[in-house]
């Protein structure tokens, strides 16, 4: 296990988290669009809704975790929220990453880079 501290980058991580989700839910809604190549159709969606599950259960226990600022995650755990990132821009991926290696990664460094970052989406 492994210990985040800090309400902002748990948040971050849960933004993320919902943001890889929307995407493959999107992906899920076009898949079930199609009647052609079933099994392979109905592979993918087994996959999505694995990865879906996957998301979602551990979304719920970063929003349990996020209140008291402290989150233990497993290895497996780590390794999503990192692939998760890596879908991030680089500031904020970067964020994660650095959490995910043990470093200190204070609200007001999350602060800083998520304003900036919203700043330059504008």
């Amino acid at each position: 296990m492994q210990v985040i501290e800090g309400r902002m980058i748990i948040n971050v991580m849960r933004g993320c988290l919902s943001e890889v989700s929307t995407t493959l839910r999107g992906m899920r809604g076009r898949c079930t669009e199609t009647d052609q190549y079933e099994p392979l159709r109905n592979g993918l969606l087994f996959s999505l809704d694995m990865n879906l599950a996957v998301i979602h259960l551990l979304g719920i226990k970063l929003m349990e975790a996020e209140s008291l600022g402290r989150a233990e995650l497993t290895g497996s755990e780590r390794v999503v929220l990192g692939m998760a990132g890596s879908f991030m821009s680089e500031p904020v991926a970067q964020l994660i990453e650095d959490a995910l290696e043990g470093l200190n990664v204070s609200d007001e460094r999350v602060n800083q880079i998520v304003s900036a970052n919203r700043h330059q989406q504008s």
